[in-house]
């Protein structure tokens, strides 16, 4: 018998044919498992549901309905920070996202779902307010702070003249700012006071940083692939004809047996069993959870292919 495995997932991937290597994991998934497909607009907070579907041969999808969360495992691959928390009846974005880690916390300690992968209070650490409280000298993360005023942040763009301000929860570079001058800050500033959903406390900044973009790639905690970046001015630049893909996976690569022990002791610090940290340079920029992308294509070729790793990690969990 089947074991039985929930995936939370972009609404995207069920009403659109977009996302063809999540899509193609899904299949592969459902080979193995009983599987419950669940978009995370789905997620009913106050009875404690989900509105799931199954996946068909040939790649559509079946309606479920509204369902108990209940299996075996609960694989959480996608957080809707993309998705407008006031739908959902939350006035700030920082409570959206808590209240999934809740929602997910409680499934767990009533033992509705044997297992989590990430656990909710690791995939918490995937936050970049984590990223500020770890020492920077000790860690080899780029220092980040999250600032009280915005006195401080003209203070802290003084100082480094060049710096990168995030949203603490996000992805996909989204709001993903450089701000080179006063002006810039206060244009932001400007912007940010226009959002009643969020304060000055939802961002952190970093001095800006040049360098080579890693990106290595763990399963069950163990190290499955690298990949490296080269040519781009910032990780959210578009890629353009300097731009170099290699393979960053090998003692003999420079760097990257330094690199891989600092991202293995990040990753075990915050407990996550299945993510990515990304590196500028010889520093770590983010943490990255469950919903990493498990794929890299260098034009139309597919570089780096995790799905395997992925696949077998789960088969042995469950085991």
């Amino acid at each position: 018998m089947k074991k039985r495995v929930l995936i939370t997932v972009n609404p995207c991937i069920i009403k659109e044919k977009i996302f063809t290597t999540m899509r193609k994991f899904l299949t592969l998934m459902d080979q193995h498992f009983d599987l419950l497909v669940i978009p995370i607009n789905g997620y009913d907070f106050k009875r404690c549901q989900a509105f799931a579907f199954k996946r068909l041969k040939g790649g559509a999808f079946e309606t479920v309905g509204m369902i108990k969360p209940e299996g075996d495992l609960w694989l959480v691959y996608s957080d809707g920070y993309y998705l407008d928390h006031r739908r959902f009846g939350f006035r700030l974005r920082r409570d959206y996202f808590n209240a999934q880690i809740d929602f997910h916390q409680t499934q767990l300690s009533r033992g509705s779902v044997s297992l989590m992968v990430n656990q909710p209070e690791s995939e918490a650490r995937t936050l970049k307010s984590w990223l500020a409280s770890l020492s920077f000298k000790k860690m080899r993360v780029i220092p980040t702070h999250i600032f009280n005023s915005i006195d401080e942040v003209y203070d802290f763009q003084r100082k480094k003249r060049s710096i990168v301000v995030k949203p603490i929860w996000g992805g996909a570079s989204t709001e993903v700012q450089l701000l080179i001058d006063e002006a810039m800050v206060r244009k932001f500033h400007n912007k940010l006071k226009k959002h009643s959903d969020r304060d000055l406390s939802d961002y952190c900044f970093q001095g800006y940083c040049q360098g080579d973009e890693k990106r290595l790639w763990f399963v069950g905690g163990k190290f499955v692939a690298g990949r490296k970046y080269r040519g781009r001015e910032t990780p959210w630049e578009d890629w353009n004809e300097k731009c170099r893909l290699t393979a960053y996976n090998k003692s003999s690569h420079r760097g990257f047996a330094g690199d891989l022990a600092a991202a293995q002791y990040i990753c075990e610090l915050s407990g996550i069993s299945v993510g990515a940290i990304d590196f500028i340079g010889d520093r770590i920029n983010e943490i990255n959870g469950c919903g990493t992308v498990m794929t890299t294509m260098d034009q139309r070729r597919l570089f780096v292919d995790t799905r395997p790793a992925f696949i077998n990690y789960l088969l042995k969990l469950m085991n």
